[in-house]
């Protein structure tokens, strides 16, 4: 979902600007006259201190870059002052190697003795989650066991020199991190146990993104020990400062180019489920960007990282890491709610009823992920207000925190409330839609008339107000608003008489329930299905193609087609010998073997019969014959009744007059020629007015 990812894009630079605000020092500040400038005016002083501060940072920076020739010397005399406490790197290395290969060796015969033990698999073929536990539990007992037989003697071989086993808890530590993150990478990617594999990968990319993985973590764990042990051993601090940013850049162009050598892996677990259920729009459109989005995330991560430290605040290098670990938690946990609310639905029978019905399920899992990002935005603006303490007043904490506050509660409360009215209005549409093989009723047809327009004015008021209460969160006085929109409204009434006109004419077009939508309507105007019904307008659509948009305000009257049932009459022209009244019968029973028809008797509502004879000519009798049958199906029915009476016609015998002009002549003078004119210009006025106008 673009719109998930959108926040977690913005998270370095709300958090610089939240730690501004939150870390203040007491300095005197005059008091501000309301909230609005306090807000916007505190807006300017963490600007300005940003502005100040990044000055500050390229002065360091300067200074920094003078000092790179002398750090290969500063390790030396680091390790030559290590020395001189007594101790010895090559005898902590042997004696490394010794006895953490025993807690290797050890660890490798338990994985033995696992292997033989078989996870059972459900019914469909993969581990259930009680059995993954205890995969992971396993894996935990065997590195415990490397950390028992392996970490604790050499801890105790090391007691004697406290610089060793500093060195030895440091670099223990970091190995035991990095093993049980592997560890926990293994439980989703499962590159070698593809049963297990919790996302949609195969082998190959599943593999290629653990190893991927785990040199990051490998890579990021080992620098940031060694940046801190640098620093308990008095090393220069200019040094220490240099390698902190060196190994930060390079992790970060190493994690940069991470995203792009697995764009198409990380992006199809966005885009599909555990199961290879394809995943909403949102998260598709998501899976398209998501290498920018994070990579733009890094390098602002990286800047402001970099700033900080060149300002001495060496925890943000720990921050930094505590950050992108908790954005990448946060975005797996929508993950998983979205995959949850996919399992719900596959043991609902109502979305197996409606597939297309938006579940509660979905819901709740949209709300978990809601919840999700607003507590990453806290937790993230918390985690980066440490760094920045002291460098502005305290009186920003009064005026801006509790706005932030405000504003993230308030837009959280507000798509709670604009998911709740789609996917309610959502649901009743589809439940009130028409199943296949089946007509429209009177009250699903007004469903699908009033439910969208009373949807769109709910979501318009939800935007309205949560606007509102933004503004008033940063200060602004929304009265003045209420009354300059009294007065627009007012001139807007003045001067647009006729949009009034065209939306209360609709709503009480609607409230008489004069027309729903697919309903066949002339309005005078325009005749057709109406596809749409708006706030002002009717969209209808022609038989022909063309789509009419019609304002309430100019239709005087509406016939509508669809209501209830249609007559639809036919006349046939019999000559002067039938037998009516035997005719009349006949069509009698061909209206009742239509009736019990499997395809077509549905539609009737009642039966074809004949009303006689309605009219007379000089050559034949106008028979006439109807039917009643459900709005719009009068024209399939016309078809097949047509059809029907050709037949009986032809069996009866009963032949269908045609025109005719009968001339006499007496002999083949000249007159009879003259009556073969007149003959054929009879004929031919025939001709003219049996063709179609």
């Amino acid at each position: 979902m673009r719109r998930l990812a959108q926040p977690f894009l913005a998270i370095p630079v709300l958090g610089i600007m939240f730690g501004l605000f939150a870390r203040a020092a007491d300095a005197q500040e005059p008091p501000a006259p309301d909230m609005a400038e306090e807000f916007f005016g505190t807006t300017q002083v963490v600007f300005d201190t940003l502005a100040a501060s990044s000055s500050r940072a390229a002065e360091n920076l300067a200074t920094l870059i003078a000092y790179i020739p002398s750090f290969p010397s500063e390790i030396g005399h680091f390790f030559v002052r290590l020395h001189a406490t007594g101790f010895n790197s090559w005898s902590l290395l042997f004696q490394s190697l010794f006895y953490l290969g025993i807690g290797v060796l050890a660890e490798l015969v338990f994985r033995t003795v696992q292997s033989r033990i078989k996870l059972t698999k459900e019914s469909d073929g993969h581990i259930g989650i009680g059995r993954r536990f205890g995969w992971f539990g396993a894996n935990m007992v065997g590195l415990s066991i490397f950390a028992c037989l392996g970490g604790w003697p050499l801890l105790m071989a090391t007691q004697q020199d406290p610089v060793a086993q500093t060195v030895v808890i440091t670099y223990l530590t970091a190995i035991l991190a990095v093993r049980v993150f592997t560890i926990c990478s293994r439980m989703v990617l499962a590159p070698f146990y593809p049963e297990m594999r919790i996302v949609h990968l195969d082998d190959a990319a599943a593999r290629r993104l653990y190893w991927w993985v785990t040199g990051i973590a490998a890579f990021a764990g080992f620098s940031f020990v060694t940046a801190s042990l640098f620093h308990s051993g008095a090393m220069e601090p200019k040094a220490v400062l240099i390698f902190v940013l060196a190994s930060r850049s390079a992790l970060a162009l190493w994690v940069m180019l991470a995203f792009f050598a697995n764009r198409p892996t990380i992006a199809q677990i966005l885009r599909y489920g555990s199961e290879g259920r394809e995943r909403g729009k949102g998260w598709s459109s998501f899976a398209g960007v998501w290498h920018l989005m994070a990579s733009i995330y890094v390098t602002l991560s990286w800047f402001a990282t970099s700033i900080l430290l060149l300002l001495g605040r060496m925890e943000a290098n720990k921050l930094a890491i505590f950050s992108f670990m908790t954005v990448m938690l946060a975005i797996a946990v929508c993950l998983m709610l979205d995959d949850w609310a996919t399992r719900v639905d596959r043991r609902n029978d109502e979305q197996a009823q409606f597939p297309t019905i938006p579940s509660f399920a979905q819901f709740f899992a949209r709300m978990g992920r809601a919840a999700v990002v607003i507590v990453t935005l806290l937790l993230l603006l918390r985690i980066w207000s440490g760094p920045w303490h002291g460098l502005v007043a305290a009186r920003t904490v009064g005026g801006l925190v509790p706005a932030l506050t405000q504003l993230l509660i308030t837009t959280f409360i507000a798509y709670i409330l604009w998911q709740l009215v789609l996917i309610g209005t959502e649901r009743v549409l589809c439940r009130a839609a028409p199943r296949a093989g089946e007509s429209e009723t009177a009250r699903q047809t007004r469903i699908a008339t009033l439910l969208p327009l009373m949807r769109n004015s709910m979501l318009a008021g939800i935007a309205i107000i949560a606007g509102m209460i933004g503004l008033s969160a940063i200060g602004v006085d929304v009265v003045p608003l209420f009354a300059g929109a009294g007065v627009i409204g007012l001139a807007v009434g003045m001067g647009s008489q006729a949009l009034v006109k065209d939306i209360v004419s609709g709503l009480f077009f609607l409230l008489d329930d004069a027309f729903r939508v697919g309903d066949y309507v002339d309005t005078g105007v325009a005749m057709g299905t109406i596809e749409r019904a708006g706030i002002r307008s009717l969209q209808i659509r022609h038989h022909l193609g063309a789509l009419h948009t019609v304002p309430f305000g100019e239709i005087q009257t509406i016939a509508n087609h669809s209501r209830d049932w249609v007559i639809f009459k036919m006349d046939f022209r019999v000559p002067f010998d039938t037998d009516t009244h035997a005719l009349r019968k006949k069509f009698k029973a061909l209206g009742q073997t239509l009736l019990t028809d499997e395809t077509f008797g549905h539609l009737f509502v009642e039966p074809l019969k004949s009303s006689g004879v309605v009219m007379m000519d000089d050559s034949a009798m106008i028979v006439r014959a109807s039917f009643k049958s459900r709005p719009g199906e009068q024209f399939q029915l016309r078809r097949v009744v047509y059809e029907a009476v050709r037949k009986m016609f032809k069996e009866e015998g009963i032949d269908v007059a045609v025109r005719e002009v009968r001339v006499r002549s007496s002999d083949g003078s000249a007159a009879g020629a003259g009556a073969q004119a007149a003959v054929e210009e009879a004929a031919q006025a025939a001709l003219n007015t049996s063709k179609p106008r």
